[in-house]
């Protein structure tokens, strides 16, 4: 399963990857992760471990994998509910002096057949879910604070620039 969001940040690239690359505040826009922190010293890079806890009592372990400095990073997700494999690439590029913002993401589900039945009501939820992300991320990026309410309820930002 596959999915491609985006969203439109009015800020220069370089403050949008400045939120983005702070890898252990992402409990500060995405509402399912209420705490998240490096294992180790490594904040940055290839090699970083971050340590997410998420609603529910789950903890989850995303190790990155690509980092190319101002501009994109890939990390795998272990450790998830149903999923045998989770990879997440988050790239920034300047577009009519605004940042375009776009994360890929690819699950592959455990559980055979079962596993395929419940595709499109994880795309669905994904699709949400990231949604949310990236209104608060933007939220945080123009505003230079967290959003305060639910997240759900911030406007959905424009998909191109």
């Amino acid at each position: 399963m596959k999915l491609k969001i985006s969203a439109c940040i009015d800020a220069p690239k370089e403050k949008v990857w400045q939120a983005l690359a702070n890898v252990s505040n992402v409990d500060l826009w995405v509402e399912t992760i209420q705490s998240a922190r490096c294992q180790g010293t490594q904040t940055r890079g290839i090699g970083t471990v971050r340590i997410c806890r998420l609603k529910g009592n789950l903890t989850i372990r995303e190790t990155w994998t690509k980092w190319d400095e101002g501009n994109s990073f890939t990390y795998q997700a272990a450790d998830l509910p149903l999923v045998k494999l989770a990879t997440n690439t988050w790239s920034v590029e300047t577009v009519n002096g605004k940042t375009l913002l776009t994360s890929k993401s690819e699950l592959k589900l455990k559980g055979g057949i079962f596993g395929k039945l419940l595709e499109p009501l994880m795309f669905v939820v994904s699709k949400r879910l990231g949604a949310n992300s990236l209104a608060a991320l933007k939220h945080l990026v123009e505003t230079g604070h967290p959003y305060e309410g639910k997240i759900s309820h911030l406007p959905r930002p424009p998909l191109t620039c």
